[in-house]
């Protein structure tokens, strides 16, 4: 075997295996990158074909002349095909970096790299064969057509390497590879012309080394699928049109130097094209680079117009917003005030810039711990804080600013620590009296059961080593006498005695409370000893027992009180209480107006409960309740926009069992499920029949009770859901009341169920707001539609009339957005001074009852006529109007 031989098996088995990497590496890549590595493969398999034709045909003799035929037909499509594949390759990379814009360029860099390749390929490689006459003229057409073609590919390789914005990767070894191969072919073609022969040492070289560097480049491109390198190209500018130029330049001196007047033309025009496709190109670029200058110039505008109108709309914000808006510098001095900042403060201007900062402070309110907080944002160890300011108003009094530092001392526009603030006095003070009210009674002002349930705790927690903890569980004996006889007016007055006597019989340490209704409750102080506790004991039941004077009528009650010690009861503030509500329960079981102390043998209170268990069992599985309907009035036009149902037990021996005698023990034994739904699905039947058959109760709304009990039921929301549509109650009619206990404790599915429900159309109301857990924190948190203000706070619009309280609680609904209803209104002042104060819906006894099912169409006709004769609401249409209906069937 020759060296040529070797030399040329080299070149068809290392183009072999390139092509088959490409088509490899193909699989791992998509899109313009796949294309060109599908189209290689091919071009590789067509170049090595036309190779192998040419040298056997070359080594059989048959192409011993000089004519280009003699290699064959299919020879000569291979290498007239390699080509046009190959570029076909390259092309697809440039298609995806192709835009409009820059589309008159790119055509005329090809034209400007084909005429220099032509002009340098006439002058170093055919020119010097031109002028022998050795070689037939067929050869010279199929030379200079593979020449042409050859060249093309260096010339879109080069066009694809300058655009494409990757380096480094196996694409780029790739194109060269291709490039070094066309310039085999070149070398080929005039070495064929020369000697004959197509393929010499050079043109073997070259295509050895060209296909081994696409080989490379395949292989690299498989391991490392991905090198970008977000960059421009490698030559932008005049960087081509100069190196094409010289290409030019190069090859019109050597034609010169050459002259032998019949190459000379030849080079010339081919350099005149060139100096043309430059001008042109020179032209367009000029054109595109204008175009693109104005187009920048016009953002830019567009971009400082935006910018201004940015600034002026923020510093309008800024100046007319009603929040504090400050800049301080490093020393805390006053850098910017907003006119927000002086209307909050108060005086006539602006606090001097340069005036210190702490100038503002509260005096009563620690000004260092502010000055403080604010220096730990200079000092960089916090970049925000959130803190509250007590600030100086002009005339002297406390304003409280919750506020955001923020450190933008690094700004240059800024250079200062932002303060943005909003006055929230208001509502602290708001906040301050509700949450008296949350653990204060409205009514008696002694703690409520929610202080003394802490207190008890704190008491069992404290003296765990020094003792046991004693409490009395006080219930009046006869209070419902009096509520039912003189009124529940006189009632409350009651209740107000009786907590000013207990105080009065209590030691100084001692804590009594209300519990709710007529129930109250004493922790003793630490000390008392079991003698002393029922002596205590034994006198406050005989003062509660002496007569009270209510309303000018000599009223007598009792006390059943029940007494519990730790040591016997347990140490938990929940078995304490129980253990307490027995001992009463077996005083009360003894004669009222008694005490006893509770012990483990009390089993006779438990017996009773036992029983009135197993007949609430019975009356749920045989459905012995009734459900009546309590109407919501239109303070203004006194039409009736709704109802609230209320449940009764028609006990066979007790006779009609009132909710508070049955429902907490309904509760405690899950029965209250039951009942629930019971009631609900009742409630939805007779309303819905009422707005379709009943005048005047076209828009009733329903508003039905629930338990903490019914929160905690996984299967409350598919009650409700089945009770609207087995009724085809609109959602939206109906009412869920919760009283504000129900918050305290509850779980997160206690919650959702609540959001549950809203999510239906389902409206949720807070019962006897005030008397319980209230707190601004859960009315933000909680989806609550309605308000009920409780009696105890309607009741005192009677008695000292007072209305700050209603005032506050009103001002609240509004600002969160919720409706109100005034319970237990029962005097004509009351339901005036509720409706002047903004309430619009009441429920009581001034407007009605309890009633049932079957008497109140009648209350609705004789509500729709009155509200016909007195015009306003009623007038068109015997209702109140829907947002007033709204509020009314909390």
């Amino acid at each position: 075997m020759t060296t040529a031989t070797a030399a040329t098996a080299l070149s068809l088995v290392v183009a072999l295996l390139a092509g088959a990497s490409a088509v490899g590496s193909s699989r791992s890549r998509s899109g313009a990158q796949r294309r060109f590595w599908v189209l290689l493969g091919p071009a590789a398999a067509v170049w090595t074909t036309a190779l192998a034709l040419a040298t056997v045909a070359q080594a059989s003799g048959s192409a011993e002349g000089r004519s280009a035929t003699d290699l064959g037909l299919a020879s000569l499509v291979s290498f007239v095909a390699w080509p046009v594949l190959a570029v076909a390759a390259v092309a697809a990379l440039t298609v995806r970096h192709q835009a409009r814009t820059t589309l008159p360029r790119d055509v005329l860099d090809c034209v400007l790299l084909t005429l220099t390749g032509a002009s340098a390929l006439w002058s170093f490689v055919l020119a010097p064969a031109w002028g022998r006459g050795t070689v037939p003229p067929e050869t010279w057409v199929v030379v200079i057509t593979l020449m042409a073609l050859a060249t093309q590919v260096p010339q879109t390789a080069l066009h694809a390497h300058l655009r494409s914005p990757e380096r480094g990767g196996g694409l780029h070894l790739a194109l060269l590879g291709l490039a070094v191969v066309a310039a085999g072919d070149v070398a080929s073609a005039r070495g064929y012309l020369l000697t004959g022969r197509s393929a010499d040492p050079t043109s073997l070289a070259l295509w050895s080394a060209g296909w081994s560097v696409v080989l490379a480049g395949a292989l690299l491109h498989r391991r490392r699928p991905q090198l970008p390198v977000t960059r421009p190209g490698l030559v932008r500018g005049p960087a081509l049109p100069l190196s094409a130029a010289a290409i030019a330049v190069l090859a019109t001196a050597l034609a010169v130097v050459r002259d032998d007047g019949s190459t000379g033309p030849v080079a010339f025009w081919l350099s005149t094209g060139v100096l043309v496709a430059l001008t042109s190109r020179t032209l367009v670029e000029l054109r595109r680079t204008t175009l693109l200058q104005r187009r920048l110039e016009r953002k830019v505008q567009e971009r400082t117009r935006a910018l201004a109108d940015s600034r002026h709309r923020f510093a309008s914000l800024v100046a007319h917003s009603t929040h504090l808006v400050v800049v301080v510098d490093r020393d805390l001095r006053l850098t910017y005030t907003n006119p927000g900042a002086t209307r909050l403060l108060g005086g006539e201007q602006a606090p001097p810039v340069g005036r210190p900062a702490a100038d503002h402070l509260h005096d009563g309110e620690g000004p260092a711990t502010a000055a403080a907080a604010l220096r730990s944002v200079v000092e960089g160890r916090v970049e925000q804080l959130e803190v509250r300011l007590a600030l100086r108003h002009a005339d002297g009094h406390r304003v409280d600013v919750d506020a955001v530092v923020t450190n933008l001392l690094d700004d240059p526009d800024v250079q200062g620590l932002v303060v943005n603030g909003r006055d929230v006095t208001e509502a602290l003070a708001l906040e301050r009296r509700l949450s008296e009210q949350a653990f204060t009674d409205a009514l008696t002002g002694l703690p409520n059961r929610a202080l003394f349930r802490d207190r008890l705790e704190q008491a069992l927690r404290s003296r765990a080593a020094r003792g046991p903890v004693k409490v009395m569980y006080l219930d009046l004996d006869g209070f419902k006498r009096v509520n039912d006889t003189l009124g529940h007016d006189a009632g409350d007055e009651l209740l107000v005695a009786v907590a000013e006597r207990l105080r009065n019989v209590l030691r100084e340490g001692d804590t009594v409370a209300r519990l709710g209704g007529d129930e109250f409750a004493v922790l003793l102080d630490e000390g008392v000893v079991l003698d002393e506790a029922t002596d205590l004991a034994q006198r406050l039941c005989d003062a509660v027992s002496r007569p009270f004077s209510v309303r000018g009528t000599e009223v007598r009650v009792g006390t059943s009180t029940g007494l519990a010690s730790s040591r016997i009861a347990g140490r938990s503030a929940e078995d304490l209480m129980k253990a307490a509500d027995l001992a009463m329960y077996e005083a009360k079981a003894a004669g009222r107006g008694r005490f006893a102390v509770y012990h483990p043998v009390m089993q006779r209170q438990l017996a009773e409960r036992v029983q009135l268990e197993a007949d609430l069992r019975s009356a749920v599985e045989h459905g012995s309740f009734a459900v009546v309907y309590q109407p919501l009035v239109d303070m203004g036009s006194g039409a009736v926009s709704g109802v609230e149902a209320l449940v009764r037990w028609l006990h066979p021996e007790r006779g009609v069992v009132v909710p508070a005698d049955f429902i907490p023990l309904a509760e405690s034994t899950g029965l209250i499920d039951a009942i629930g739904s019971f009631v609900l699905h009742e409630a939805c039947l007779q309303v819905a029949t009422w707005r379709a058959e009943v005048p005047g109760a076209e828009t009733m709304r329903l508003s039905v009770n629930l338990s903490a009990h019914q929160l905690r039921d996984p299967e409350l929301v598919a009650s409700v859901v089945h009770a609207l549509a087995s009724s085809r109650l609109p959602a939206s009619c109906l009412v869920l009341e919760v009283t504000e206990s129900v918050f305290v404790g509850q779980d997160d599915a206690a919650l959702q169920a609540l959001d549950a429900l809203r999510e239906l159309g389902v409206r949720l109301a807070i019962d006897d707001f005030g008397t319980g857990y209230s707190s601004l924190s859960y009315l933000h948190r909680l989806p609550i539609d309605i308000i009920k203000i409780d009696k105890s706070f309607v009741d005192r619009l009677s008695s000292d009339g007072d209305t700050s309280l209603v005032d506050a609680i009103l001002s609240m609904a509004g600002t969160l957005g919720m409706s109100t209803v005034a319970e237990g209104v029962e005097h004509e002042h009351q339901r005036a001074t509720l409706a002047a104060q903004g309430c619009a819906t009441g429920q009581g006894f001034h407007f009605s009852p309890p009633v049932e099912a079957d008497v109140l169409p009648e209350l609705l006709l004789r509500a729709l006529a009155a509200a016909a004769e007195g015009g306003g609401a009623a007038g068109s249409g015997g209702t109140a109007s829907e947002a007033p209906a709204a509020s009314a069937t909390a």
